[in-house]
């Protein structure tokens, strides 16, 4: 059971992991940029200036602060430094709700010029009549999010990034002032929207999605279910098969040990290996004469006077105190 919730930690830990990843600042598009605006967008302070649209384009909530926006095409050079390529950035700064972009949602930077404006003003402006291009860097000051080069636009002009419900996924296409949609899908020359409104369509009362959700749920549920139940025989197989080898082990070591002492008794204590030794060492010796040609007569011979050969210690002394 620890183990199954083990598992199951790890799988949650990994499944956060990649909805992070997956969800993280890579999700920033540039959604719609107006170069010349005359009579469209107002800031907050009623002023009208060139803007640009960020999509949150996941299905989770990301921040879009610290990042960068810039006009400058040395931003892409390589052999920058990171302090030196955010010299030519202008920075979305940290402190302001609306840099907090839940699913889906778009937020508006005016190209003014003016930071000191607030968060959503750069410290760029874009250039009527010319050809500009725009980039979005992460906060680590050298990861390249989006860019896209906005083409010369007549004044009130947008350049939108729209989903094409005919072709291959998304494209860019240049609308009309009255088809701009600053913080909104975009929608325009006869394009559909993207998918959501799309699905909205097919789909008003939510019944499908209701049904391919549920579905998700209880096919993730099975396929967890049928894992663990695997899981689970293999490890009680492998413990099986760890408690007979242990069982074997102890019975071999049982066997073993009555087998020494049942040599044991026949040869007297001494292990027969030893007798087997013994054996070998005399027929080695034996086959190969290592002895010399002995007379089996133990001979001493000195000059001095020694008590090795002395009769008197081969007599049995008489008792004391016989009477």
């Amino acid at each position: 059971m620890m183990i199954h919730k083990r598992f199951l930690g790890i799988l949650m830990g990994l499944a956060v992991v990649a909805a992070a990843f997956g969800q993280g600042a890579r999700s920033f598009k540039i959604s719609e940029v107006v170069v010349s605006n005359t009579n469209g967008l107002i800031d907050e302070y009623g002023g009208r200036s060139g803007w640009i649209e960020i999509a949150n384009t996941s299905w989770g909530t990301i921040n879009i602060r610290n990042c960068y926006l810039t006009t400058n095409r040395e931003a892409l050079n390589a052999e920058l430094s990171v302090p030196e390529r955010v010299k030519l950035m202008s920075l979305i700064p940290k402190g302001d709700s609306r840099t907090n972009l839940s699913a889906q949602q778009r937020i508006v930077f005016f190209a003014d010029g003016r930071t000191n404006l607030g968060t959503v003003h750069t410290n760029f402006r874009l250039e009527p009549g010319k050809p500009n291009f725009i980039a979005l860097f992460d906060g680590n000051g050298k990861t390249l999010l989006d860019s896209v080069t906005v083409p010369p636009l007549a004044e009130n002009q947008a350049y939108a990034r729209i989903y094409d419900a005919d072709g291959d996924g998304y494209k860019w296409l240049v609308l009309e002032g009255e088809e701009a949609t600053p913080g909104s899908p975009n929608v325009g020359q006869g394009q559909g929207e993207d998918k959501i409104a799309e699905w909205k369509e097919k789909d008003p009362h939510g019944i499908a999605m209701s049904i391919i959700a549920m579905g998700v749920v209880f096919t993730s549920l099975v396929a967890l279910y049928v894992f663990f139940r695997l899981f689970g025989y293999a490890w009680t197989m492998l413990s099986k098969m760890s408690r007979v080898r242990a069982i074997r082990a102890v019975r071999d070591q049982a066997d073993k040990a009555a087998v020494m002492a049942k040599q044991g008794l026949e040869t007297k204590g001494v292990d027969m290996k030893v007798y087997m030794a013994l054996i070998a060492m005399a027929l080695k010796e034996y086959e190969e004469d290592v002895h010399d040609v002995e007379s089996n007569v133990l001979t001493y011979h000195t000059d001095e006077y020694s008590e090795w050969s002395a009769k008197g210690f081969t007599m049995r002394e008489w008792p004391e105190n016989l009477h």
